[in-house]
């Protein structure tokens, strides 16, 4: 999936509603152009993109009109097009993410027990891929790169706005690692200056939460490019997940870790303590 992952899953979506439209099954639809039902699946999910002849194909099967047939055609174009990601060697999984998180002009981030990857240090990034994937140095510099290149649409003329709510353990961990844990923490107070950064620390004095079960990230897309989604990921992979009662489900959770979390400056005095190594 090296194409665009939020203009494939609109194209996708597109797709699925004008077969439904004409009420025809995936089956049948796979019959005209010879294939395999799974390939109709994979295309109205956003998995691949269409070729061109088979987009017409279906398009004139659906009955749709030459306008809707030209902005889908430019709209599979775009979807085909590769991001920046496609040669990072990115995980197939990470790289749907990635395509997403491009797009996103809004992010809600909540880390259990690392630094998000959008806030982390080279030195930082390097070390957690070093110990979970195993890569060569080079593949390993290609990944910690892509990480560092993903952090740029915190800046520029379109900053994306990024909240994150991060469990004090994260930071207590990072703590422990002393060739990094000053400059990591350095690097988020300088972060949490950007006025489309918000920056909160949920603590450990804030006891159990069904938010301990695992940490999400939450993607809003502009002019409604896509649905809210989110994602998450862990030790060997990660997924999106588009059900919108679940994204509404985890969204709440949000709002109540942000609501138990320490407030913006008692959150950032906290990490400038730990900065000192006074934690």
């Amino acid at each position: 999936m090296t194409g665009s992952t939020a203009k494939r899953l609109q194209l996708g979506k597109h797709l699925r509603r004008l077969r439904n439209d004409v009420g025809m099954s995936r089956e049948e639809a796979a019959a005209m152009i010879e294939c395999a039902p799974t390939k109709i699946t994979h295309l109205e999910t956003g998995h691949t993109t269409p070729r061109k002849t088979d987009q017409l194909v279906l398009l004139q099967l659906y009955g749709a009109d030459q306008e809707t047939i030209t902005t889908l055609e430019e709209l599979r174009q775009e979807a085909s097009q590769r991001g920046w990601w496609s040669t990072a060697r990115l995980p197939s999984w990470l790289a749907a993410y990635v395509g997403l998180e491009d797009e996103a002009e809004r992010l809600r981030v909540w880390a259990l027990g690392i630094i998000p990857g959008l806030l982390q240090t080279p030195s930082y990034a390097r070390l957690l891929h070093a110990q979970r994937d195993q890569l060569p140095a080079d593949e390993l510099d290609k990944r910690v790169e892509a990480r560092m290149r993903r952090q740029a649409r915190l800046d520029g003329d379109r900053p994306m706005h990024l909240t994150a709510v991060l469990a004090e353990a994260a930071l207590r961990h990072c703590a422990y690692e002393r060739s990094l844990a000053r400059e990591q923490f350095h690097h988020l107070l300088a972060r949490a200056r950007q006025p489309n950064i918000e920056l909160y620390v949920l603590p450990l004095e804030a006891g159990i939460s069904v938010g301990l079960s695992g940490a999400f990230t939450l993607l809003d897309f502009p002019d409604h490019l896509l649905p809210p989604a989110a994602y998450q990921e862990y030790a060997v992979g990660g997924h999106v997940i588009d059900d919108q009662s679940v994204v509404a489900q985890l969204a709440t959770l949000f709002g109540k870790l942000r609501g138990q979390a320490l407030g913006i400056d008692e959150g950032l005095a906290l990490i400038a303590k730990l900065a000192k190594g006074n934690g």
